[in-house]
């Protein structure tokens, strides 16, 4: 009977060892850095011309879901709210910025600030993604947006409104900086429209004039 007490014993201390282990792990998983959300201003014309926009960057080893798109490892997804510089309908946008500020080479005066964000993180803007109303009107824009999706992961409560320059005095404010965000340059053919709201929403191509 002493014999089998102790067999009993080692082996619940075995799997006490490993569970504690095991939850150490998924702890750690749960925290890991998996991406890097941006909060973009670049103001073309002071104060009135300008855009911001949320940019995502994959930094784990695994492809991740952002919104509707599937970011490669070491790539990204920008994603804005549009009006008058498009011709496929006013609403949300993936991939104009990352494709259109490196064409023009405009990273230079992009001013940003950064965040890291593990998977609990990404889930949270991946719902405000979804819930946020695929439009564009003078309540919701583009800073609106974008200061909207930053403020579901880090939990600030930023704010601006639709003329450019209070954006990106915002993010200055914040500490951010001009020229120091790099965006993996997406081609034209990854710059896509969002159709439709919540689980109807797709992504549709988009014609030069949008994209250029």
């Amino acid at each position: 009977m002493k014999k089998l007490l102790a067999i009993l014993l080692t082996v619940a201390m075995l799997f006490a060892t490993a569970s504690t282990a095991f939850a150490a792990d998924a702890s750690q998983a749960a925290d890991e850095n998996i991406a890097t959300i941006s909060l973009c201003s670049n103001i073309y014309v002071w104060p009135v011309s300008g855009h911001t926009w949320i940019y995502v960057h994959n930094n784990s080893d695994e492809t991740i879901r952002v919104g509707l798109w599937d970011v490669p490892p070491d790539q990204g997804v920008s994603i804005g709210a549009f009006s008058f510089s498009v011709d496929n309908g006013w609403g949300i946008y993936y991939n104009i910025e990352s494709y259109k500020e490196n064409l023009k080479n405009r990273m230079d005066t992009v001013r940003s600030i950064s965040e890291d964000m593990d998977a609990d993180d990404l889930a949270s803007l991946n719902k405000a993604l979804k819930k946020y109303p695929n439009m564009w009107s003078f309540g919701v824009n583009c800073a609106t947006f974008s200061f909207s999706m930053w403020n579901s992961v880090t939990g600030d409560a930023m704010f601006s409104l639709l003329i450019p320059a209070i954006s990106d005095f915002m993010i200055m404010l914040k500490g951010g900086k001009k020229g120091v965000l790099e965006m993996y340059q997406n081609p034209r053919e990854n710059v896509y429209r969002q159709k439709g709201s919540g689980d109807d929403a797709v992504l549709v191509p988009v014609s030069d004039y949008t994209a250029n």
